[in-house]
């Protein structure tokens, strides 16, 4: 028979003290004799007794609890930057509720309310559209940092990439190369506003670098739901995510078919997933991916770039340097501290998926 959860009650009549005392020592109270405190210990090992977090949360006027709003966990990036907070904040003593939006408003509407009903003490808010402008103003109740995310007149702090540098030094490094032609894969870049900014960069170091039309940009790809990395492992293997991941395919298939159609033998991709869909492409078509083939660099942070055949190329930020920040600015301004916008510089690193045209 499964034992009753144990209350503060049981813990003061085991031990022999108040409900008062037993709360004293749950909350770290010096004003408590050691002989009382270890009767209290010694009740609470016994009895297995887990205080009530409702109940702490009402003494403290804190729930030790953060919210954290993900556009997309099948990005590398994301998943990695969302793992970092997390770990952080818990070692900080906040446990993080995760709510993943697809880059859809109405859910992310959602997650806000729900949150904020939950009392969180703080919010992370990555990449995400603020049309409305009441919507931003739901948030600004909550302390809050926001990262990827462009708002021209936000009181509340930012922490966004630089990744001018990279771009010019990925660009240089194709021309080098010998490639006069480049596709550009913006991926859903109505979905994730960082996506417009990579966009933007590109375009506007291309025109430095290249001239005039040597960037030819592509249709958009939809935001992945699914997991793309399990199915890129095993892509025969049925799984709930393979219908997804082979519409991703198709349409990588047939932007890669267009760039090609108009000179391209250089390809960025600016989305994770659409890069792993395009070594596929590539592969079934029987095109070398770098040297005397087309060469492939991804502007979102593939976690598994290293260990692709060949290893891809890609304009990377500093991850777990940008999750550590993010946690630490929101801890700073949950205590009410003002803190200023950062960015985190990104770099480019140059593998075997780029070389000779």
């Amino acid at each position: 028979m499964e034992r009753n959860r144990a209350r503060i009650q049981d813990v003061a009549r085991l031990a022999h003290t108040s409900v008062s005392t037993v709360s004293r020592v749950l909350g770290g109270g010096k004003n408590v004799d050691r002989a009382t405190r270890e009767k209290v210990e010694e009740a609470i090992g016994e009895l297995g007794y887990i205080p009530s977090a409702s109940a702490r949360a009402m003494r403290l006027e804190r729930t030790h609890l953060a919210g954290l709003l993900v556009p997309d966990m099948t990005s590398g990036y994301h998943a990695l930057l969302s793992q970092t907070i997390k770990d952080d904040l818990f070692k900080q003593g906040y446990l993080t509720m995760i709510g993943t939006t697809f880059g859809d408003p109405a859910m992310q509407r959602s997650y806000i309310s729900s949150f904020i009903s939950q009392r969180v003490d703080g919010l992370v808010i990555l990449s995400s559209f603020f049309h409305d402008p009441l919507e931003l103003s739901s948030v600004k109740g909550v302390p809050a940092v926001f990262l990827d995310t462009f708002l021209e007149k936000s009181k509340i702090p930012t922490i966004n990439q630089d990744v001018s540098n990279a771009v010019s030094d990925a660009l240089k490094d194709l021309r080098f190369y010998r490639h006069e032609k480049v596709g550009y894969m913006p991926g859903p870049v109505g979905k994730l506003p960082l996506l417009a900014e990579y966009k933007e960069a590109l375009e506007k170091k291309a025109l430095e670098i290249f001239g005039k039309g040597a960037v030819e940009i592509s249709a958009q790809t939809e935001i992945s739901i699914m997991s793309s990395y399990a199915n890129f492992l095993a892509p025969s293997c049925p799984s709930d995510g393979s219908l997804g991941f082979k519409r991703r395919c198709e349409k990588v298939g047939s932007i890669l078919e267009a760039l090609l159609s108009e000179g391209a033998r250089a390809v960025i991709a600016g989305y994770g997933p659409d890069a792993l869909a395009l070594y596929l492409c590539l592969r079934a078509r029987g095109i070398p991916i770098g040297k005397g083939g087309v060469s492939v660099i991804s502007f979102d942070h593939v976690s598994m770039g290293d260990f692709l055949s060949p290893p891809l190329s890609s304009i990377e930020v500093p991850v777990g340097q940008m999750g550590l920040m993010a946690s630490e600015s929101l801890q700073r301004v949950m205590e009410g501290e003002i803190i200023e916008n950062k960015k985190v510089v990104a770099g480019y690193v140059h593998r075997q998926s780029v070389g000779l045209a």
